[in-house]
């Protein structure tokens, strides 16, 4: 009778367990494509690419370029972030650079030093003909 209306503060329909981990210590240069849920506490610097879920730890230094569903950071980033579903910039985050996003929360305590441009309700997906 009732339909519950998608909330969009929840995560994606994705397992949220982690499949991938760089932990603090490790350094990692390149390109890194995954799916599920990754979580970096290292260094990495380069490029990510998931239709899912990443998260950027406190400890963590990355630098590059991101494009995701949705993407956590409490650690330093520096790049251009592109996600689908959201972005949330965690203290104690330190974020410069361009976030492209439909949904931007940023908690009280994280530094963003850069540009957003907001993203549209159909924004990564393809858009239908409107009928004549």
């Amino acid at each position: 009778m009732f339909h519950r209306r998608p909330d969009p503060f929840d995560l994606p329909l994705v397992s949220h367990e982690v499949t991938v981990v760089l932990q603090k210590g490790c350094h990692l240069e390149g390109r890194l494509q995954f799916e599920g849920t990754a979580r970096i506490d290292g260094s990495f610097k380069g490029e990510i690419f998931t239709p899912d879920i990443l998260i950027i730890g406190d400890d963590a230094q990355v630098s590059g370029q991101i494009e995701a569903d949705v993407v956590v950071i409490s650690g330093h980033f520096s790049g251009d972030v592109y996600a689908t579903q959201r972005v949330e910039i965690q203290a104690p985050a330190v974020v410069r650079g361009t976030v492209q996003t439909a949904i931007l929360q940023i908690e009280e305590g994280a530094v963003f030093d850069g540009k957003t441009k907001m993203l549209g309700p159909l924004s990564g997906r393809p858009r239908q003909e409107a009928p004549n």
